[in-house]
């Protein structure tokens, strides 16, 4: 059974246990009382890194059983999932042998599965979707976290199922038993454009250079500027320090070409240079933008912590 103490505070989840939970080694649903979410947890970077499966799971005796060997036909799903599976992201478990233990509807979906209980008892090796020419990677990433008890943050840049190209930001976590041993790998993930990596580093780099400036929600302010596919692409690779040189030479254009894309963003954005472009448009939110026509190469990368 997954403690709940190893649950961050701001899930604000309360557990109630019985002796015959002890005796057992089963948790009675009917004494899980959920407390509520504490408004921090909507703030939090990644809201699942962490979570209480919402699986009845028998303690086993054996530390140095694999948890894919219990009875999964005993597993009952409590109403507390309806509002697991709300929570945003993709998250899931898997035990010693990188086994699926549990994934919720949003990843099943993303990888090509119909529902969560359709994910037990497979590895990454057997999932229909590209991601599968990864899986040994993700494979050796699960047993570093394992034997070393330290977290991972992972780029994931995959097709998957549906055919579609997504950048993920996934973190695996140790998972521990009751006896305080590591049984398996918790996994969370973000889309990346779901976040605001950019924009954080704008609006912190604001409030140490402007203090005395009222940092309000510019973001809404105005009607979002509409761009072409090139134009985003563009933009983005301009985001990330590219030169024009460079820019063309990624996308088989003439600099010229890149230097006209440049003077019709400036003109979206009513700014005069290239350094205004950029801060407009992060205060924007566009350095979430990511054009999905770059993603085009499979990666699964180890970030540094």
């Amino acid at each position: 059974m997954l403690d709940p103490y190893q649950l961050p505070s701001w899930y604000g989840f309360g557990i109630s246990t019985t002796s015959s939970t002890r005796r057992t080694g089963y948790t009675p649903w009917g004494n899980l009382v959920f407390a509520g979410f504490m408004p921090a947890f909507f703030c939090a970077p990644i809201a699942c890194r962490l979570f209480y499966i919402p699986w009845i799971v028998r303690s086993n005796n054996n530390n140095n059983a694999s948890v894919s060997n219990m009875n999964h036909q005993e597993a009952l799903v409590p109403p507390a999932l309806s509002m697991l599976e709300q929570l945003p992201g993709c998250w899931g478990c898997k035990d010693t042998q990188s086994v699926f233990i549990y994934a919720n509807s949003e990843y099943c979906r993303l990888i090509g599965l119909n529902q969560p209980q359709d994910c037990i008892g497979k590895t990454d090796h057997d999932m229909p979707s590209p991601t599968t020419r990864c899986a040994h990677q993700f494979q050796v990433q699960d047993n570093y976290v394992m034997k070393t008890g330290k977290r991972l943050r992972v780029l994931d840049i995959h097709p998957y199922a549906n055919g579609r190209w997504h950048a993920h930001l996934f973190t695996k976590t140790p998972w521990y038993n009751d006896d305080g041993e590591i049984c398996g790998v918790m996994f969370c993930g973000q889309e990346l454009s779901d976040t605001a990596i950019l924009e954080v580093g704008h609006w912190i780099c604001r409030a140490v250079t402007h203090p005395d400036e009222a940092l309000t929600d510019h973001h809404h302010r105005k009607t979002r500027v509409h761009l072409t596919a090139r134009e985003q692409e563009v933009l983005f690779l301009h985001l990330h320090g590219k030169k024009p040189q460079v820019i063309a030479q990624t996308l088989s254009v003439s600099v010229k070409t890149i230097e006209n894309h440049f003077a019709h963003l400036r003109e979206k954005f009513e700014v005069e240079s290239k350094a205004a472009l950029l801060e407009r448009a992060l205060a924007q939110g566009f350095g979430s933008a990511i054009p999905e026509s770059l993603l085009t190469q499979q990666v699964s990368v180890v970030l540094r912590d």
